[in-house]
């Protein structure tokens, strides 16, 4: 490693450790907080959809316009100042009438999305221009250092809620201080990226948006790539309300059990993490992904079968060995199939269609959930899941025949 790399991984690690620490005083507990306000079941399918109906049409025009700008490292500084005072105005939610206090929470969420959606396709692609090589190792790297300092600050968060609210109003005053932090962690990670060492790179010939969708689907590697992530995607992202209502509705889950059930996963994914990669560059994404993403189709039925808060601390850490498979893994993948020229405007089309079965499957799954129960809508995101890791196996194999067949056609 040249000194560069090792001060940019240095930066970019502490930057990863700040930017969650932004996102673990608000996110972890979002849906619980949407309850002390007044929330319900609906309330949290209805959060996760809007995320997708903005990020949709946010992420494409963002791509073509970060393609066009140089320095993608401002533009990548800004939006997380930004998402850090969207964060900050949670702040004021409960000072605001009871009958608006709900609703507002849905709008700054929803407004969150924009600038998230820039960050996410604006990161990515400045993650693969930094860090050309070994990109599996770095991303595990930091995912590791990130998981440890969350981890202690989820388990703080979670007794500072056990022992210091007694009653509804104390805790939402925790959750405004909570906001605050949150805002001034986003402050010090908006500082430490732009130290980052980048030099930007030009775009020779930017693609334009008339003709893009054909010209980029017409990469096979790519396009079967996104086909199957998108298939995975509608049954990963059907769970998440349906998680939030089986632990908080069914089992009954304050902030303290959520802070444990969220620790004990992140422990396990803290140690999934120092081997996935080395199975990555050992057998390739394309296997490693299936097998993640199949590993994921058991989670709903870990939560079916969990009948107390306990259990479902055991069976939700657990399936965070393949959680932070799949997220290593799909990033690892989407960044080697996606062609160096125009890189952004194949990561904003695949943040669309992930985005459009986000806008869909949380909807889907609350749908299940009110014709035949929390059980029956578990059970069928896990078949979701599991025709989402058959689309990646079928993917390798059907990339493994095309290699073997261009390899027996070299002289």
């Amino acid at each position: 490693m040249n000194d560069r790399f090792k001060s940019n991984l240095r930066i970019f690690i502490i930057f990863g450790i700040l930017f969650e620490l932004m996102n673990v005083f608000y996110n972890p507990y979002a849906m619980k907080f949407l309850e002390r306000i007044g929330g319900n079941e609906f309330h949290f399918s209805l959060i996760n959809s809007t995320k997708g109906i903005i990020m949709i049409f946010t992420a494409l025009p963002a791509a073509f316009i970060i393609n066009k700008i140089a320095d993608k490292q401002k533009v990548t500084a800004n939006v997380v100042l930004v998402m850090a005072t969207i964060i900050f105005s949670m702040f004021f939610i409960p000072i605001l009438p009871n009958d608006y206090q709900v609703i507002s929470f849905i709008v700054i969420m929803t407004v969150l999305m924009i600038p998230i959606s820039i960050y996410n396709i604006s990161y990515q692609n400045i993650t693969a221009e930094i860090f050309p090589l070994r990109r599996a190792r770095v991303l595990s790297k930091r995912s590791i250092y990130t998981i440890i300092f969350t981890t202690a600050v989820t388990i703080t968060s979670g007794l500072v809620f056990r022992y210091f609210a007694q009653d509804n109003s104390e805790y939402i005053l925790i959750y405004r201080i909570f906001y605050a932090m949150a805002f001034v962690f986003g402050l010090l990670a908006f500082f430490v990226f732009k130290k980052i060492n980048y030099k930007p790179v030009k775009t020779e010939e930017p693609i334009k948006f008339k003709g893009s969708f054909k010209k980029v689907f017409k990469n096979k590697r790519y396009t079967k790539f996104v086909l199957s992530s998108t298939i995975f995607h509608f049954g990963w992202q059907m769970g998440w309300p349906l998680f939030s209502i089986y632990t908080i509705k069914t089992l009954g889950a304050d902030e303290f059990w959520l802070a444990i059930i969220s620790v004990g996963s992140a422990i396990v994914m803290l140690f999934a993490l120092r081997v996935w990669p080395r199975l990555i560059e050992k057998y390739g994404n394309e296997k490693i992904v299936y097998i993640c993403t199949l590993g994921m189709a058991m989670t709903p039925i870990l939560y079916v079968i969990s009948k107390s808060l306990l259990v479902l601390a055991i069976f939700s850490s657990l399936s965070g060995i393949f959680t932070s498979g799949t997220i290593t893994v799909l990033f690892s993948d989407m960044l080697e199939v996606v062609p160096e020229k125009n890189r952004i405007i194949y990561v904003g089309y695949y943040n669309v269609l992930t985005n459009i079965t986000l806008a869909i499957s949380p909807l889907v799954g609350h749908y299940f959930y009110e014709m035949k129960g929390i059980i029956y809508a578990l059970i069928i995101t896990s078949i979701f899941r599991l025709f989402g890791g058959i689309a990646f196996m079928i993917r390798e194999r059907s990339e493994r025949k095309y290699k073997l067949k261009e390899e027996s056609a070299l002289p």
